[in-house]
């Protein structure tokens, strides 16, 4: 592909974390190309913060504030169609859409996850998700609900399961929402009525230890914030069924509540199953080292949808947002490459470091090497969040140089 080509159609499906900055980094690299059309395709017309949604869920943020409007961010130079994907005709070069079909010379792929269910029984039935903003806003509103439920009943041991949220899953999602619900719990309960009845929130995790691949020191200092938190914390504990009552674990334990939350993990969406692509674990796209997807050298893969194996450790990359950001910069520079006939980049992911909030004041984090806990780490995730949407801005299709 080069700049002598009639026309170029570059498609970015998603505009998530991944989907969003290749579209801006696009826009400021073709700026001065009349040649190459750019469209970004989105079911929504905002862009979701999707590492702010355990705020929103626990009640600390309002939903508004995660949401950011792509029309306050895109470029004029990207074309943007609010609409579902439903497909790919990888033989024509088509994305299929609810809106029709939309023709690509490059196709980027950053459709995200969804939650995986791990085909535990009942658990898709019987609690709520959180990996939209919509479905924060479920969460917040049952929490308040259940807690309403609670100071009508008369019976204690019942006011004590209703006013109990479990929440599966002990990674960083799940360890920021028991956090956040910990902390908003006893404000909800005197709002109520309801006297102190600990405990208040249950975290799940299946595994020997929560906020797993993290180093000891840091899982430590947030098991003690969790601790004085209130947060009941169960690890070696696989589910076996959500069932009506509450969560039954494989060694026949039985944990109720009033409120189920599932942040057990992710799996790519369902349509690119039997698309054609070459699928990995979780359903993700397999690629190349140029993020370009395996047979398919016109279709570039990013963000949660792409399985990423880093070279240095042998292992699939996780799906965080910081992996997405330095792929989405990476596919933008390959397509630019396409057009000026240079070599392609390979992606190589540069670990920035690890950040959690615990709670509304305090967090834990190990960067460049220093493992801390406390006030500190929620001032740095702060800050990471306040620096990623000045990012966003930052993009708009500016020139950096004129900046």
């Amino acid at each position: 592909m080069s700049r002598s080509d009639a026309e170029h159609r570059f498609v970015v499906a998603g505009a998530g974390y991944a989907g969003l900055h290749a579209a801006l980094r696009l826009a400021t690299k073709l700026r001065d190309n009349p040649e190459v059309v750019l469209t970004l395709v989105n079911r929504h017309d905002y862009h979701q913060v999707l590492t702010e949604l355990p705020r929103v869920a626990g009640g600390t943020r309002a939903a508004d504030a995660v949401r950011i409007p792509l029309e306050d961010v895109l470029a004029e130079r990207v074309r943007f169609v609010q609409t579902q994907v439903t497909g790919f005709d990888l033989a024509d070069r088509r994305l299929l859409t609810e809106a029709g079909p939309i023709p690509y010379t490059r196709l980027v792929l950053a459709l995200g996850s969804r939650p995986n269910d791990f085909a535990i029984p009942g658990l898709a039935e019987r609690a709520l998700s959180l990996y939209s903003v919509n479905d924060a806003e479920r969460v917040w509103a049952a929490v308040n609900d259940a807690l309403a439920a609670a100071a009508r009943d008369p019976d204690a041991e019942r006011r004590r399961r209703l006013a109990t949220v479990v929440v599966g899953g002990g990674g960083a999602t799940g360890v920021e929402l028991a956090g956040e619900l910990a902390e908003m719990l006893p404000e909800l309960e005197r709002r109520h009525g309801l006297p102190p009845e600990r405990p208040r929130v249950v975290l799940v995790e299946a595994g020997r230890t929560i906020l797993a691949g993290s180093s000891r020191a840091l899982v430590d200092k947030a098991m003690t914030i969790l601790e004085q938190l209130g947060v009941v914390v169960c690890t070696n504990a696989m589910i076996a069924e959500a069932a009506e009552e509450g969560f039954r674990l494989k060694d026949g334990q039985l944990i109720q509540g009033g409120v189920f939350v599932w942040a057990g993990g992710v799996k790519a969406p369902e349509l690119v199953v039997g698309s054609g692509l070459p699928i990995g674990y979780n359903g993700r796209v397999k690629v190349d080292r140029y993020l370009r997807a395996l047979g398919r050298p016109e279709v570039y893969a990013a963000g949660d949808l792409a399985s990423v194996t880093d070279p240095r450790t042998g292992r699939v990359l996780p799906p965080l947002a910081q992996v997405a950001l330095e792929e989405a910069e990476t596919v933008a520079n390959n397509l630019d490459a396409e057009l000026e006939g240079k070599p392609l980049e390979a992606f190589t992911f540069n670990d920035k470091g690890f950040v959690v909030s615990v709670g509304m004041r305090r967090g834990v984090a190990d960067v460049a090497g220093v493992t801390m806990g406390g006030r500190l780490a929620h001032v740095l995730k702060d800050a990471i969040e306040w620096e990623y949407r000045q990012s966003v801005k930052y993009l708009r299709g500016w020139d950096p140089l004129a900046l």
